[in-house]
């Protein structure tokens, strides 16, 4: 029999012909749930304080506001990105702050005292911030303390060497071409706005991009499953740890750059707005889940609500109380978050466990 064609498809295309109207609807259907409330409500709220502000208090819509938030809340956001890669591995990490002190000292007492060059006291500074996390893993793994307790723990300890590092003075005679790290600016733009964007950058793409940030997601979405599915839990446990001291001896690096002294107040105040913006990210971009751009935007909007408050006359407990409140919040937001994606896709009952089950959302983890 002869074979038939195509009569429509094996026609030629006349150059008159119109062409396909593009398929909107179907382009609606792919951007619309990532505009969604649910997964972007933090954008709108921003966008909100912005205009109900500026038209609160005429000195809030300015550069000089928009760059004094940027530049105040660059190492906020810095330690909340270290504490998050912790939390995604399902551990809490307290020890942040007093980490972060230690490094303003150590930094600052290794170039003013020893003379050392900033390049060398930055990376020895560095050194002894992955040396506490390791310290700390170690305890969460090996001797199986549990992570609150053993993060708590070695704060109060790390609190005391600030005081026998620096004898209780304040260190000053930090080197003038050490500070341009944090004085400096491009285009307008304080550096450190930079190093968080950097910071941000890479590990968004380590965490969301790669095998090892899966692994992490598994480990801190349920260790015993990660592991039974080939997971190394312990390591990546210990080295959820590492990431998260080295950040925040960084951080501290930092501060000795932006004030010009080792100071033995560092640390604590950052403390709560760090894990304020790490659960109230969690609620963002991908709800359920830490996420490094999530506790970027959360770092940011909480930065905005208190900045307004402050610049209407607030009293100076306002952010202690703003913050506190949103940590509340976020941990209950992101716990209905993590129930309901945990509902949609539990595997059946009689389905044995793969690694993509374990990659889950990892707030489950953080907050046992």
């Amino acid at each position: 029999m002869p074979q038939q064609t195509n009569a429509a498809a094996t026609a030629p295309v006349s150059a008159g012909s119109p062409r396909r109207a593009p398929d909107l609807g179907g382009l609606l259907a792919r951007v619309g749930p990532s505009l969604s409330p649910r997964r972007i409500s933090g954008v709108y709220l921003l966008i909100l304080l912005i205009v109900f502000y500026s038209l609160a208090t005429s000195t809030f819509f300015s550069t000089t506001t928009l760059r004094t938030i940027a530049t105040e809340q660059a190492i906020t956001a810095i330690v909340a990105m270290g504490l998050t890669i912790a939390l995604a591995a399902g551990v809490f990490d307290l020890s942040i702050a007093g980490t972060m002190g230690l490094a303003n000292i150590v930094a600052a007492k290794l170039m003013a005292d020893g003379g050392m060059s900033p390049a060398l006291a930055i990376l020895l500074t560095l050194l002894v911030g992955a040396g506490i996390g390791v310290i700390n893993g170690l305890l969460v793994t090996k001797a199986r303390i549990d992570p609150f307790i053993a993060t708590l723990g070695t704060n109060s300890i790390l609190l005391a060497a600030i005081f026998v590092v620096s004898n209780n003075q304040n260190i000053l005679g930090i080197p003038a071409g050490f500070q341009k790290i944090a004085g400096n600016q491009v285009a307008g733009i304080p550096l450190p706005v930079f190093y968080v964007l950097g910071l941000s950058l890479l590990l968004w793409y380590v965490m969301a991009c790669t095998p090892l940030g899966r692994r992490l997601y598994a480990t801190g979405g349920g260790r015993e499953v990660a592991r039974l599915a080939g997971v190394p839990t312990t390591r990546y446990v210990i080295g959820a740890f590492v990431c998260s001291a080295t950040i925040a001896s960084l951080a501290g690096v930092l501060v000795v750059a932006t004030i010009g002294t080792g100071s033995t107040e560092v640390g604590a105040s950052y403390l709560l707005p760090a894990f304020a913006a790490g659960f109230l990210g969690a609620t963002q971009f991908k709800p359920g889940r830490f996420n490094i751009w999530g506790t970027v935007l959360a770092v940011y909007l909480l930065a905005t609500g208190v900045k307004g408050l402050v610049l209407m006359g607030a009293d100076v407990w306002v952010p202690d109380l703003f913050n506190g409140a949103a940590l509340i919040l976020a941990v209950g937001l992101s716990g209905i978050q993590r129930r309901a994606k945990v509902t949609e896709v539990a595997p059946e009952a009689n389905e044995p466990a793969t690694l993509d089950d374990t990659v889950g959302p990892s707030t489950a983890g953080a907050t046992r």
